[in-house]
């Protein structure tokens, strides 16, 4: 499968992820708690998970293909195939993830009884992964030159405090 191919199943799906959960955001509020409502919504933070590592993932495979260069590593065009795929759709996957965050965080900060325990490291997740993601929004639309590498390096210190919060938030959940 080409570059360009799986360029574009990974956009699509992005689109599909932001559209399935806005609608479930919705369909949680009308329909309330049940037993199917409450595993689908674990579901769909099982799917902010993995969009959140993957979004982050383009970091650690960033520093990895700068140290596997400099030792002129077998597999060097692998890893920048990897890199380049999750740097052309970092925006997306993790606006997929946030989605996913919000309308599994709404549904359960909402409707269950809950531990609290869970409850409030999940709110506090989310608002991290709220400012972590208005923050790449602002570093997208504005940031320009010398700026855009300060503000980058803020967008990875929250997402590393973001990053604490959600391993915080799966140990109690």
């Amino acid at each position: 499968m080409s570059l360009n191919v799986l360029s574009k199943w990974i956009r699509f799906g992005g689109y599909i992820v932001l559209a399935v959960c806005a609608a479930l955001l919705v369909l949680g509020f009308v329909i309330g708690e049940t037993d199917l409502m409450s595993e689908l919504y674990e579901k769909i933070g099982t799917i902010a998970e993995i969009g959140a590592i993957t979004a982050f993932s383009l970091w650690i495979v960033r520093l990895l293909f700068l140290q596997l260069k400099k030792r002129n590593f077998v597999l060097l065009k692998w890893i920048q195939m990897a890199f380049k795929l999750l740097r052309e759709h970092h925006t997306i996957i993790g606006w997929a993830a946030f989605f996913a965050a919000l309308a599994h965080g709404s549904y359960f900060f909402l409707q269950t009884n809950e531990e609290w325990e869970i409850i409030y490291s999940g709110l506090a997740t989310l608002i991290g992964f709220g400012v972590l993601t208005s923050f790449g929004l602002f570093l997208d639309k504005r940031a320009r030159g010398k700026k855009y590498l300060a503000y980058r390096k803020i967008h990875q210190a929250i997402s590393i405090v973001f990053g604490l919060a959600l391993g915080i938030h799966l140990l109690f959940g």
